[in-house]
């Protein structure tokens, strides 16, 4: 059994049929690889909650969960990580990063493997968006 460092929240944000994807900053793990933005869950935070924060914190966006995909395990830069992943929606495309992200592209999810990722990009399938 792999040991679990941590439990994550991952938000694929969509806006008018199009995808957020970030890049992680110098000043962050993982720098230069491309993600969804998310993050830590708190001790005692609903899912939900986190996840909205993680957007609101990184990107700026005050998107709203559509859905939740089903968990999976996946390594990382600083181990293995709980990732719950979540499908939100914006309203807005006016994203402003914060220290952990760099740079940001809204995509069609068939170009995802057009970018240099973060491991594999599961949260689209396990959100059945792909």
């Amino acid at each position: 059994m792999t040991e679990v460092n941590g439990e994550v929240a991952v938000g694929v944000v969509e806006n008018d049929g199009k995808y957020l994807l970030a890049r992680r900053s110098e000043s962050n793990s993982s720098s230069g690889k491309w993600t969804f933005p998310g993050g830590k869950i708190k001790e005692n935070e609903d899912l939900e909650e986190a996840i909205e924060r993680e957007i609101s914190e990184e990107t700026g966006l005050n998107a709203k969960v559509i859905r939740k995909g089903k968990a999976y395990i996946n390594k990382g830069e600083l181990g293995y990580w709980k990732v719950h992943p979540f499908l939100l929606k914006s309203e807005s495309r006016n994203v402003d990063l914060n220290h952990e992200l760099d740079q940001h592209e809204w995509i069609d999810i068939s170009d995802l493997d057009e970018f240099d990722t973060l491991g594999k990009m599961k949260a689209p399938e396990k959100l059945d968006i792909c």
